[in-house]
């Protein structure tokens, strides 16, 4: 006969872990456990609270809903009823209006159950595709994240794995059976990160507190940054790289880098701006030929997906020479396609800064889309490059001239003057104001104060 007592103490015993780990990243004493003795009823196996734990709590004083599935029972495994578990503290999520936590830590399906178990994925996707734009959602892979419910990666805003953390379709020895990959990178966190799967990896539970708290902060009250709106940028001239013009026109200590692995002539994160939380779209014209790259693409539109759904206003700032020239150029088209719609359907407010050069699809999908927008004084805006274009208008004369190489230099400083300067842009209205780089900080600022509310 099941007591009150052995119920609790099964529980207890099972359970013991995971609430440990919970308890390690949720504020003291803040956990609430919801649907405690779900359990399957029969006589095949024991799975008490279903292998999952679910209920609500606060981190950092922000009020979360989470589910964390528990290997030590069943190996966390899915199954028609705890999938059932697990839907309710999503939809408790959305009808609460409170960000989800969801920690997984699965083999993948009960095959026992058969399509019952297929039926629990089902409705755990949907649960998730329901929440996702609705509330911020958070997925931790703290162990294997096997099988379908690895899929929840890519409706999640943000996913956290740990670095030993495997998050694949399939066991990851299968896998490298059949793709003759080395199995210790299959489904690895530093592979899923660098394909961009993954947000962010943490070492441990220290620092998996850490990024949940930055990142729930995105979508509540800014803790005041204490650094002077007035401010200027220090340091900041002509060729200044990408880090240093971050560093210098947030607010202080405010950046955190979403996806940093994946794609580095896209830099993407959150920070604040005079106490206000913003998304940072930079272009990095040190990496990959300062050329957008197919997986940069997708980069930026997962982000701005990101910032739409945190209502949070974004802030462009450009350095780069266009787009990538391969033989995978469908594909290019494909995301920049994509880029470019997300842009432009974003309901936030943009603002952009040209740091450097913003040449050809890199001014057209970044820069004009903008609200506000500006430009160091010594900014090259154009079709292309003035020296490829100086190449290409006045190659007759390039190739009369003795020197071939000073003649096209000094050509292309004629054609840039002419076409390319940021001064001669504005004139015509391209821009709302040309700045000495030290003032980026004060003038973004100033211009996202009148657009906020």
């Amino acid at each position: 006969m099941d007591t009150l007592k052995n119920v609790k103490s099964a529980l207890a015993v099972a359970n013991k872990d995971i609430l440990e780990f919970i308890n390690a990243f949720v504020d003291e004493k803040s956990f609430v456990e919801t649907d405690a003795f779900v359990c399957s009823q029969n006589d095949v196996f024991d799975a008490p609270g279903e292998g999952v734990v679910s209920g609500f709590a606060t981190v950092a004083d922000s009020g979360v809903c989470l589910f964390a599935t528990n290997p030590k029972v069943l190996k966390g495994s899915v199954g028609e009823l705890n999938s059932k578990k697990i839907v309710r503290a999503v939809n408790n999520a959305v009808r609460m209006n409170k960000p989800l936590i969801a920690v997984w830590d699965t083999a993948g399906a009960r095959f026992t159950e058969g399509i019952g178990a297929l039926e629990g994925y089902g409705s755990i996707l949907r649960a998730y595709t329901v929440a996702y734009g609705e509330v911020p959602v958070i997925s931790v892979i703290k162990g294997n994240n096997l099988g379908l419910s690895s899929y929840v990666a890519g409706i999640s805003d943000f996913v956290i794995a740990y670095a030993d953390g495997v998050i694949a379709t399939a066991s990851p020895m299968v896998i490298a059976g059949k793709t003759g990959s080395d199995i210790k990178k299959v489904g690895s966190a530093k592979s899923a990160a660098e394909n961009g799967l993954i947000t962010h990896t943490v070492k441990n539970d220290k620092e998996l507190r850490e990024t949940l708290v930055k990142i729930l902060r995105v979508y509540s009250e800014s803790v005041p940054s204490g650094d002077d709106p007035n401010r200027i940028c220090k340091g900041l001239k002509a060729g200044s790289p990408c880090d240093a013009v971050i560093k210098e026109v947030f607010d202080k200590n405010s950046y955190f880098a979403v996806r940093p692995e994946y794609a580095p002539v896209a830099v993407t994160g959150f920070a604040t701006l005079g106490d206000v939380s913003v998304g940072g779209v930079a272009t990095n014209i040190s990496e990959s030929g300062g050329r957008l790259t197919a997986e940069a693409c997708v980069k930026i539109s997962e982000f701005l997906n990101i910032c739409e759904n945190a209502e949070c206003p974004v802030v462009f700032m450009a350095d780069c020479i266009g787009t990538e020239q391969s033989f995978a150029d469908a594909v290019l088209i494909r995301e920049m396609s994509n880029l470019i719609y997300r842009v432009n359907s974003l309901s936030v407010d943009m603002f952009s800064v040209v740091y450097g050069k913003a040449i050809g699809c890199a001014y057209t999908a970044l820069v004009s889309p903008c609200a506000y927008k500006i430009a160091w004084e010594n900014a090259e805006i154009g079709a292309l490059e003035s020296e490829a274009a100086a190449r290409l208008l006045y190659a007759d004369e390039i190739k009369a001239a003795k020197n071939k190489d000073k003649a096209a230099e000094k050509l292309a400083a004629e054609y840039g003057g002419e076409n390319c300067s940021a001064v001669k842009l504005a004139k015509s209205g391209y821009f709302d104001n040309v700045i000495e780089p030290n003032l980026t900080r004060s003038y973004l600022l100033a211009a996202l104060l009148a657009h906020v509310e």
